[in-house]
């Protein structure tokens, strides 16, 4: 299993970080309630897992794939983040 580079996000507010777990919910994955931690995610099968790290104060969040299928690719993975975080009002860092 292969990982990917560490990504980050910025206007990760307390808001924004319920509003990801809520799309997590309805994906089918729950994000903990904490301001670190790691989840897994199931795509067409394939499970990819993710740790976190959330910054309260900077309200940035770093968001690595530590775990996925070779024949993912890291951009494939990082654009679907990317989709969640601007759908839940955070942005690319």
């Amino acid at each position: 299993m292969a990982t990917c580079s560490t990504w980050m996000y910025r206007g990760i507010s307390p808001s924004v970080f319920r509003a990801l777990q809520q799309v997590g919910r309805k994906q089918g994955f729950n994000i903990p309630n904490s301001a670190q931690g790691k989840f897994t995610i199931t795509v067409v099968g394939m499970n990819v897992g993710f740790q976190y790290a959330w910054d309260t104060s900077a309200q940035s969040l770093l968001l690595q794939c530590d775990n996925k299928p070779l024949l993912l690719g890291c951009g494939t993975i990082k654009s679907f983040a990317d989709k969640i975080i601007a759908e839940s009002g955070g942005r690319p860092g």
